[in-house]
This record gives structure tokens, C-alpha cells and sequence, in this order.
């Protein structure tokens, strides 16, 4: 078993205090999602598929679209994403160059400990992709049964 990451400990208390907070944890999802898109190269390169998938998770989580998982998976990854948020962890974000190190050493080590059930999770998002697909075309069928009928055009002539 891998070694836990300096200092992710004292984060697993905040991220299970934030799960019983749906609030507040769709805040920090929005944050992770901004900064990821702000971090596009770097440590984060590595891990950046990894990120994704762990903010998938916790968002069908808390939108109760997806509970198969264990109550401890989810306070780990809510921990993982606090800590990928808050800027002040292990080495802090401001110190150029090594301040994200800490944190995708952080999900890969989430990522590793919580391997099988992200597998489950990763297997249901590509059955869920189907029905997404087939709900978007029936959307677009309705829509088009409200589109106005053709007008005609006057004939000022």
C-alpha cells in the first residue's frame, strides 16, 4: 500500500465535513473545475484525466445520480479535491513550478487507492452515455415539434 502524502490526513476531516454539505461542496467542484482549467500544463499534465474523472464522481455522487460507492471513497476523494483547491497544502500553489507537485501527488495517490471503484464508476458513465445520447435526440424531436409552421412571405407586389 502506498505511502499517504504529507499532510492529507488533516484533509480528510474537511472533506467529510463537506460531503454533508451539498452546498458547499458544489462550490468547491466549481473551484476545482476553474482551477483546473487555469492549471493546463505542468504536474497537473500527468493527472489531469485523473482529476476529471475523481469531480465526475463526486458530482454524480452528491446529485445522488451515482451511490454504489463506499461512504470512505467519497470523503477520501472530497478530501482530494479540497486539497487540490486550497492553495495553502503541502507545498503551497503560489511557489512556481513545484506548488502543484504535492497535488497530483495527492490524486494519483487517491486514485491508486480507490482503483476498483472507480473502475465500477467509470463502466456506469460509458453505460450512461447511451441514454444521454437517446434523451439529447428526444429533446431535439420536441423542440421540433414546437418550431412555429412555416409563415409565408407577403406578397407586396
Amino acid at each position: 500500500m502506498a505511502k499517504v502524502p504529507r499532510g492529507f490526513g488533516r484533509f480528510l476531516l474537511r472533506g467529510a465535513a463537506l460531503l454533508k454539505n451539498p452546498r458547499l461542496l458544489k462550490q468547491m467542484l466549481a473551484k476545482a473545475v476553474s482551477k483546473m482549467g487555469r492549471a493546463e500544463g505542468g504536474p497537473l499534465r500527468e493527472v489531469r484525466e485523473q482529476l476529471q474523472r475523481l469531480i465526475a464522481l463526486l458530482k454524480a455522487y452528491v446529485s445522488g445520480e451515482y451511490r454504489d460507492v463506499s461512504t470512505q471513497t467519497m470523503v477520501t476523494v472530497a478530501a482530494a479535491i479540497v486539497y487540490f483547491v486550497v492553495p495553502f497544502d503541502g507545498i503551497p500553489d503560489f511557489l512556481f513550478g513545484w506548488g502543484l507537485v504535492d497535488d497530483a501527488a495527492v490524486i494519483s495517490y487517491v486514485v491508486a487507492q480507490i482503483s476498483s471503484e472507480l473502475e465500477a464508476f467509470a463502466a456506469w458513465q460509458e453505460a450512461q452515455e447511451p441514454k444521454v445520447q437517446q434523451q439529447e435526440a428526444d429533446e431535439q424531436d420536441a423542440d421540433k415539434d414546437k418550431l412555429p409552421a412555416d409563415i409565408p412571405e407577403d406578397d407586396d407586389s
